[in-house]
């Protein structure tokens, strides 16, 4: 294995230790009750987004970078994988025109390739070989060569920025009458930044769409589970982008459904998932952007995730890292997503370190706990430049790999806790500054028990299990010196037992009922 460094310190990816966790002393300054038979959401996995990158050309060094992101027993564990449609298009003559992902086939005269049969349905004719679209390919290949190590079932997401547009094709039209800082006149120069999809062109795109979930499994190597309609409908960016309102989305989405059977995709249950809106902020307007295609019965039916992303973290000075209860969400029986998030900046401790980490921990552990999601996604798993590291988990400098301390935080969950656990109730917040959540396997009555202490100072917490018996609880940890490293040993006495916490730590309790 290459050389792989860590922000503070340099350790082994995973140490295992069978010696004791070692005692801090002082009484106990809190109790956490877990009640094991008392279940709350499935958890769907962890993961983040390969978008615009590619694997290391090392070989040895991509080996080790998807081993150290996707195995379950010498890496975190990640079973999703968010990759993105690259529908960006340049024509000659346009705004850098380097920036053409090549995965629409165009006609000589830049219009767009396609069939169509008697009734209107189009069949586009699509690129596979397109270098995002290929990255992708790759890196599910490596994922899948790590065999019974890797995810049980890897989990595919796809997101477009932008549906395909060019200054010939125009499926895009200015956004007018929304406001100041979102209203555009389309730059037919960068024709894949903003702007809004044509009505009259809903079907084409739906027919689109439709083919490339009906061809990923065959042309990737792996099932596509989930199409979003669209990365940050209402943001506004210098990057491919493009406007939605919660009227288009949920009238787009009826269109999804009516075309997708016509052309042999299923939706709705036992179908290809569809989510919505990946709205930038977790302060979304839930009236606005939401409530429109949950209340249509056409819409709503289609719709089996709400995936929302977590960029106001940076701007809440509360503890809850920009997580809050979206009751509406939970109630309507979609799954719920937090599907990006990054950056140091605001409320966010600054750096890849520990004190970083732990702003991250809390934050999955509202959204588990209060906003009671199903899954949660870092933006990007890797990057090729350091200055992006606070929007990565890893940085790939040639053949060393440099590891955020958030990466082993999110294993702190994602080794343990595997697709299709359930949330159990417990408590929360056991000491000031001291969070906590379990889960349980309901097949195999597994249990994990992650406890963050962001104290400076350690802390002795009483770990009390309803419902179930357990004789001891291994320990793994990640602190300022540590890294999912295994501890030791937590015996338990009459189902409670008494546990130590370090500063500026995560520790995760995992065991089986006896």
């Amino acid at each position: 294995m290459k050389k792989i460094t860590f922000i503070t310190v340099v350790v082994a990816v995973i140490l295992f230790s069978t010696c004791g966790s070692g005692s801090f002393g002082g009484p106990p300054e809190g109790t956490v009750k877990v009640n094991y038979n008392e279940y709350r959401q499935v958890i769907d996995g962890f993961g983040g987004s390969n978008a615009w990158t590619r694997l290391p050309r090392d070989q040895q060094t991509a080996l080790d970078l998807v081993r150290l992101l996707f195995s379950k027993t010498d890496g975190v564990g990640f079973t999703i994988l968010r990759n993105r449609i690259p529908f960006r298009e340049r024509l000659e003559g346009d705004n850098d025109p380097s920036l053409n992902d090549g995965f629409m086939v165009r006609n000589s005269d830049n219009t767009y390739s396609y069939t169509e049969n008697q009734d209107g349905i189009k069949t586009f004719n699509l690129n596979w070989n397109s270098w995002d679209i290929s990255s992708t390919k790759n890196l599910i290949q490596q994922i899948k060569a790590l065999g019974a190590n890797g995810p049980e079932n890897l989990t595919v997401m796809s997101t477009p920025w932008t549906p395909p547009n060019n200054r010939v094709t125009q499926w895009k039209e200015d956004v007018t009458g929304v406001n100041v800082r979102q209203n555009y006149t389309m730059d037919w120069s960068r024709p894949d930044l903003w702007g809004r999809l044509r009505r009259d062109k809903y079907n084409d795109y739906a027919d689109l769409l439709a083919d490339y979930v009906k061809n990923f499994e065959a042309m990737m190597g792996a099932p596509l589970a989930i199409l979003s309609v669209q990365n940050e409908p209402n943001w506004k960016v210098q990057y491919e982008s493009a406007y939605w309102n919660g009227n288009d989305l949920r009238d787009f989405i009826k269109v999804i459904g009516q075309r997708f059977p016509m052309k042999g995709v299923a939706v709705g249950e036992g179908g290809i998932g569809i989510m919505m809106p990946e709205f930038e902020n977790f302060n979304i307007n839930f009236n606005d952007m939401i409530k429109p295609s949950l209340d249509d019965p056409e819409s709503q039916r289609v719709i089996s995730h709400i995936g929302l992303h977590q960029y106001n973290g940076a701007s809440d000075s509360s503890s809850r890292a920009g997580s809050r209860a979206f009751p509406e969400i939970v109630a309507s029986g979609k799954r719920f997503w937090q599907s990006e998030v990054s950056g140091a900046s605001g409320q966010i401790p600054a750096g890849a370190g520990i004190l970083n980490a732990l702003y991250y921990a809390r934050m999955i552990h509202w959204d588990m706990t209060l906003a009671q999601t199903n899954a949660f996604l870092y933006w990007w798993l890797w990057t090729g430049n350091q200055a992006s590291l606070p929007s990565s988990l890893v940085y790939v400098d040639e053949d060393e790999l440099v590891v955020s301390d958030r990466l082993y935080v999110m294993g702190q969950y994602s080794r343990f806790i595997r697709p299709g656990w359930r949330r159990i109730e417990s408590s929360t917040s056991p000491h000031t500054g001291v969070y906590s959540s379990a889960y349980r396997n309901p097949q195999t009555n597994e249990i994990a028990i992650v406890m963050i202490n962001e104290r400076m100072t350690p802390s002795s917490i009483i770990i009390d299990l309803e419902g179930a018996e357990f004789d001891q609880l291994d320990i793994f940890r990640t602190s300022e010196k540590e890294r999912l490293k295994s501890v030791g040993r937590q015996r338990i006495s009459g189902n409670s037992a008494i546990v130590n916490l370090a500063p500026f730590s995560v520790t995760t309790f995992y065991g089986r009922v006896k």
